[in-house]
Parts: C-alpha cells; sequence; structure tokens
C-alpha cells in the first residue's frame, strides 16, 4: 500500500474508508490498487470536489435540496461524470463512502456486508444489503438526472443582419 493524496480521487476510485493506524487516516481503494492516506476521507472528497469548483458541503446540499434527500446524501464529485453515496451518516467513524462502480453486495450477518468490485478486491461495511442497495440507487439516480437535465445542447446562434449602409 502506498502514501497518497486527494488526486487518487478520481474515475477509478472504489471506496474511501476510515482507518486509524499510526500516521494513517484513511483507505483509498481503486481500480488499480490500494492505497494509505494521511488525510481524512472527509479532507479527501473535499479536495477532491475543490477540483470541481465546489466544496463537499456544497455539493451535499445541492443534492439534499435538488434531490430532496434529508439524510445520507450521496455526493457528485465531478457532477456528470462520479459521485460517491455514504454507508452511514458521514459523521460516523464507520461510514464508507462507495462510488458509483459496479458492485455485488453479500450479507454476511445482520447489518453486515462484504463488498465486492469487479476487480476481486472487497471491503466489509457495517450497514444492511437493503441500505447499500438504496443509497447506490440515489447515486445513481441522482447523476442520472443530473446528465439528463445538463446534458448538452446546442448554443442558441442569433443570426444578425449585416449592417446596412445610410
Amino acid at each position: 500500500m502506498k502514501n497518497c493524496d486527494s488526486n487518487l480521487i478520481d474515475h477509478e476510485v472504489l471506496a474511501l474508508k476510515s482507518v486509524f493506524t499510526g500516521k494513517y487516516k484513511s483507505i483509498i481503494i481503486t481500480t488499480h490498487g490500494t492505497y494509505h492516506s494521511e488525510m481524512t476521507v472527509h479532507e479527501l472528497l473535499n479536495k477532491a470536489c475543490i477540483r470541481y469548483a465546489s466544496t463537499m458541503e456544497g455539493r451535499m446540499q445541492a443534492t439534499r435540496i435538488f434531490m430532496n434527500y434529508p439524510n445520507k446524501t450521496p455526493i457528485l464529485i465531478e457532477p456528470t461524470a462520479f459521485g460517491a453515496f455514504p454507508t452511514m451518516s458521514y459523521r460516523h467513524a464507520e461510514c464508507v463512502w462507495l462510488f458509483n462502480h459496479h458492485f455485488d453486495v453479500e450479507e454476511v450477518d445482520k447489518g453486515k456486508c462484504l463488498v465486492t468490485f469487479p476487480n476481486g478486491l472487497s471491503i466489509t461495511v457495517h450497514v444492511s444489503k437493503h441500505v447499500l442497495l438504496k443509497q447506490q440507487h440515489r447515486l445513481h439516480y441522482t447523476l442520472d438526472t443530473y446528465r439528463f437535465i445538463h446534458r448538452e445542447k446546442k448554443p442558441y446562434i442569433r443570426k444578425v443582419p449585416p449592417p446596412t449602409e445610410d
């Protein structure tokens, strides 16, 4: 595992998880490996959002208002491209952020699931399968809604006749 920063929070990130070991505060799971960071999950997400002209709180508030999600709000980091959802209140130490990639869910105990990504990496999250699937749906529905509303439109070009000579 390598030390890294918020630059790894991109289209290839699968999950973010808090850790409390030594100098590391979070684990970043990507399609190409697992990394430790000295930054907290909140700091990583905030810096990633700032790259796209907002803050994590700004993204969260916009989604809450736009989609009417009162809690466990997903965020769109790059609004038409990728985002993440929390498995529980993002203020809770056991909150894991999962991104808009496919994953399989196996409930291994009441309120505990194994999330497996296509690259074979797995993580355990302390939340029910029902909550995970609901949160995943919220994220994808928010992304799809935002893409639909902000789809590329041809700019309106007003044709102005050439000036007349008087």
